[in-house]
């Protein structure tokens, strides 16, 4: 892959003119905002300014840009939607949305549709817009650098095809990485807000455990705060993965049985999970697992979800533990659904391929193969007659105790 020096290089070499132009469109329906904002920026950058969505997107087509910065929330157009108009007129353009509300489709629109740069809280800092805007255009300029290059180096002979070719895939690391780094901007708010809500969750189950509360109720609380943990521990893994690029494994002895009935009972929280039916089944003596359960949870949990996610009400989906021959242990989940599409097959476990379109991040069976791969095991989609079966291969933990297994073909 290219380096930063050989880059400039090619550059200097081939002629490419500066793309930079210092261009930054401010968009907020509150007037006083815009003028806040112009106050510390336009000391560093060419201020433009706009009141409406559809105002932003006729100055956006007259004048040079690099960024653009939205409120989210405003009246005719939000802030994600004028994103997602521009990406389309300006796709050469990076966007910033700012918000005073932690609004989870509005996180994964901005993610999958508008490509938004970065995704802000209020209240912010003046540096932490100043350093935010920065970067945005630093990494515009080297994608229109890298994109001009491109197009120039494909006009020459074909000894310059490799150096295209590893342009490309700089360029779709840079798409990566400034996805992931969005990624772990908002999952880091989204967990802050759960652990506070989760502080007073966890008083309510004080409480009901010293009241006089039925058992199916407490079961209920007890069952919905295991899945509100599993879910904060599912964002910081992933704020954890965008910001170093790898996994912290905490390694014990694991039963498999526990984490099938574990997943199984966080699944039972998608509101799918009632309208399918769901069985479970476990080998009579499994060898236990040298492993992070509750990662390994957290793949099987995907696995499920995507199984309830791709059938229809009544359709079938299996959860499944079994010892394999040479001291592996296999948890496989299947399906009676329409299958994975052939488009997809191919990409399926590389970052962002999703088969849900903007429903999902297509982060989910990705970050299953690098946990399962830490683990030192394989994930693998295998064909069937009909429907989906996910494999998860694992090696038994060395000299690991038999654990005894159970089956349940409750829906």
């Amino acid at each position: 892959m290219l380096g930063d020096r050989e880059i400039a290089g090619l550059v200097e070499r081939m002629g490419v003119e500066p793309q930079r132009t210092g261009g930054v469109l401010l968009v907020d329906d509150e007037p006083l905002n815009l003028k806040v904002l112009r106050g510390f920026l336009e000391d560093r950058f060419r201020v433009h300014e706009a009141t409406s969505g559809p105002e932003a997107l006729e100055i956006a087509g007259k004048v040079p840009l690099d960024v653009v910065v939205a409120d989210q929330r405003m009246p005719e157009m939000t802030g994600v939607e004028l994103l997602t108009r521009l990406r389309i007129q300006r796709p050469d353009v990076a966007g910033i949305v700012l918000t005073g509300f932690a609004d989870m489709p509005a996180l994964e629109s901005a993610i999958n549709r508008a490509r938004a740069f970065r995704f802000l809280r209020k209240p912010w800092e003046p540096p932490q817009i100043i350093e935010a805007i920065e970067q945005a255009a630093d990494h515009v300029v080297q994608r229109r650098t890298i994109e001009r290059l491109v197009s120039l180096l494909a006009q020459r002979s074909d000894e310059l095809r490799s150096s295209i070719d590893q342009l490309g895939a700089q360029q779709q690391m840079l798409l990566h990485l400034e996805r992931l780094g969005t990624i772990g901007k908002l999952t880091s708010g989204v967990t802050h807000d759960l652990r506070n809500l989760m502080v007073a969750f966890r008083a309510a189950e004080w409480e009901i455990e010293t009241a006089n509360v039925p058992g199916p109720l407490r079961e209920i609380v007890g069952v919905g705060l295991a899945g509100v943990d599993n879910m904060v521990r599912t964002l910081q893994t992933l704020h954890d993965f965008s910001r170093t690029g790898a996994f912290a494994l905490d390694l014990e002895e694991t039963d498999p049985a526990r984490v099938v009935t574990d997943a199984v009972a966080i699944s039972r929280l998608d509101p799918a999970f009632k309208m399918r039916r769901v069985s479970w089944e476990v080998a009579p003596v499994l060898p236990s697992l040298r492993a992070d359960r509750q990662k390994l949870v957290q793949v099987v949990v995907n696995l499920v979800r995507n199984a309830l996610h791709a059938t229809q009400p009544s359709e079938a989906v299996r959860v499944l533990a079994a010892a394999r021959p040479g001291g592996e242990v296999e948890l496989a989940v299947e399906d009676d659904g329409p299958g994975v599409p052939a488009a997809i097959r191919l990409r399926l476990f590389q970052p962002f391929a999703s088969s849900k379109g903007a429903e999902g991040l297509g982060l989910g069976l990705y970050m299953a193969r690098l946990i399962v791969e830490l683990h030192h095991g394989r994930i693998d989609l295998v064909d069937r007659p009909r429907g989906a079966r996910f494999e998860v291969v694992l090696p038994a933990a060395a000299g690991g105790r038999a654990r005894q297994g159970q089956r349940d073909e409750g829906a």
